[in-house]
């Protein structure tokens, strides 16, 4: 199974829902496996800033494989390894959070980012899309 738009779509459809129902204005984005962007949507009042940071963390997220809250945590505690391997990818990574793999029926397709909250709603919003479209 491969990451599609219609998927991707689908994800930015619900954590926009999501954020409208919490009154957050915020930016999405769906990254696949490799970290390409494949969608990317900022609502009508959410800063600028936030489509650059919601991108980083879907990037994020599908380079480890895992939340970009949890990237953060390997940051601190093998902060050369880390350094290393971020010279290495040479695109952005975002140690914070509100990235989160996307995965569906066991396969991991990339990762997804919300930006516009505060960590702790960036997480919920992206979390409350990825159950809404049956990822894991």
């Amino acid at each position: 199974m491969a990451l599609t738009l219609a998927l991707a779509e689908q994800f930015i459809a619900a954590a926009k829902h999501k954020a409208q129902e919490k009154g957050w204005d915020m930016s999405f984005a769906v990254a696949d496996s490799a970290g390409n962007l494949v969608a990317l949507a900022r609502m009508d009042d959410a800063r600028w800033l936030t489509t650059g940071v919601a991108q980083s963390k879907a990037f994020t997220a599908a380079t480890f494989r895992r939340t970009s809250r949890e990237v953060a945590e390997l940051a601190e505690s093998r902060s050369q390894l880390f350094t290393s391997v971020a010279e290495i990818i040479g695109r952005p990574l975002l140690l914070a959070g509100g990235g989160l793999p996307l995965s569906v029926n066991g396969e991991f397709l990339g990762g997804v980012g919300a930006s516009g909250g505060t960590e702790d709603e960036d997480i919920e919003c992206a979390r409350a899309a990825l159950e809404a479209i049956g990822a894991e």
